[in-house]
């Protein structure tokens, strides 16, 4: 592991030979002034001046910025942590000197263009990370620039190897860490859904995904159904990628599927009564998907492909006669009326 001292000394050296990343992919688009700072499009409401919506998008800023505490040393760190109790607390480690891919080898630029090429697209991760935020009240999300002279000291208790760096934390426990610049806002989204049950809009996961902690909690979720609805368990474990990667399509799924399919999930390695459940279900690999109809195992599906769980969640009800949901129906279609038609 690299200590925090070395980071900030490789911050310090980034003049001679900085990292280069490529481009993540996911990400909001964000013009840029001649001086590269972003533009925010700013949609106007019903009646509103386009000077007024600025100041509104102003007031929102303020406001979202407020949502992301800066910390600068283990005493912050400690302060902020030991007073949240149960919730998530997510923090973002960053640096205007050190722009880092995740990636196993790390790019060495000499020219000075090269070396603010390198940096730049680190430049967006304060305002990805804001409009997260926003969306997540009941997270706390802290910010520690590896730049301040007091940073080292939580770098290495944090572990941080790779800047920028978001990790995930609950109860005094590392949960997982997203490493490097490619992919940032994915992994930062993907993290805060996985274990923060927040999604963009103001939508709460579990409300679509019941969350199942104990064996009781799971036989009930599965004798409960209706018998036209099939029944969907998401197994996964708190620390895999694969798992926090595909969640985001089974909250889809179940939005989609609402009224046609139920979806629970199952963090298999949270407790003893839990990881009981994956002996008797005989789970070896996660994310695994369990399907039951009337409460018996009727199939199963096992990997991290969003395309492929779909074809099996529709191959299960064609073969036990569960009707799939209805297409979606296209923006502004107008039903047709039935009735008589005039000449």
């Amino acid at each position: 592991m690299i200590s925090g001292s070395n980071l900030l000394a490789k911050a310090q050296l980034a003049r001679q030979g900085c990292t280069r990343w490529l481009d993540s992919t996911g990400c909001r688009p964000v013009t840029s002034t001649p001086r590269g700072l972003p533009v925010a499009r700013v949609s106007l409401r019903p009646g509103e001046t386009p000077e007024e919506a600025q100041e509104r998008r102003l007031r929102e800023s303020q406001r979202v910025e407020e949502r992301v505490t800066p910390i600068s040393d283990l005493r912050d760190w400690d302060r902020e942590t030991q007073t949240v109790g149960d919730k998530l607390v997510v923090v973002e480690v960053e640096s205007d000197k050190v722009c880092q891919t995740g990636l196993e080898e790390e790019a060495e630029l000499h020219w000075k263009a090269d070396q603010a090429a390198a940096l730049k697209p680190c430049q967006g991760i304060k305002h990805t990370f804001a409009r997260i935020a926003r969306e997540c009240p009941d997270v706390k999300f802290l910010s520690l620039n590896a730049d301040d002279p007091e940073a080292s000291e939580v770098l290495d208790v944090l572990g941080v190897e790779v800047i920028p760096s978001v990790q995930f934390w609950r109860n005094g426990k590392l949960l997982w860490e997203h490493r490097g610049v490619n992919q940032f806002d994915q992994g930062l989204g993907e993290g805060v859904l996985y274990f923060g049950d927040s999604a963009a809009g103001g939508v709460t996961a579990s409300e679509h995904v019941k969350e199942l902690h104990t064996p009781q909690d799971f036989d009930n979720f599965v004798n409960g159904q209706e018998e036209r609805v099939l029944t969907v368990v998401d197994v996964s474990v708190s620390s895999a990628a694969p798992c926090i990667q595909i969640f985001p399509a089974v909250l889809a799924l179940a939005r989609s599927f609402k009224g046609y399919a139920a979806f629970g999930r199952l963090m298999g390695d949270e407790t003893p009564e839990r990881q009981q459940l994956l002996q008797k279900y005989k789970i070896l690999e996660v994310p695994t998907f369990l399907f039951f109809k009337n409460g018996k195992e009727v199939g199963r599906h096992v990997g991290s492909s969003r395309g492929d769980l779909i074809g099996k969640i529709l191959q299960v009800q064609s073969e036990y006669g569960v009707a799939p949901p209805p297409p979606p129906k296209p923006a502004g279609a107008v039903p047709r009326r039935r009735g008589a038609v005039r000449r």
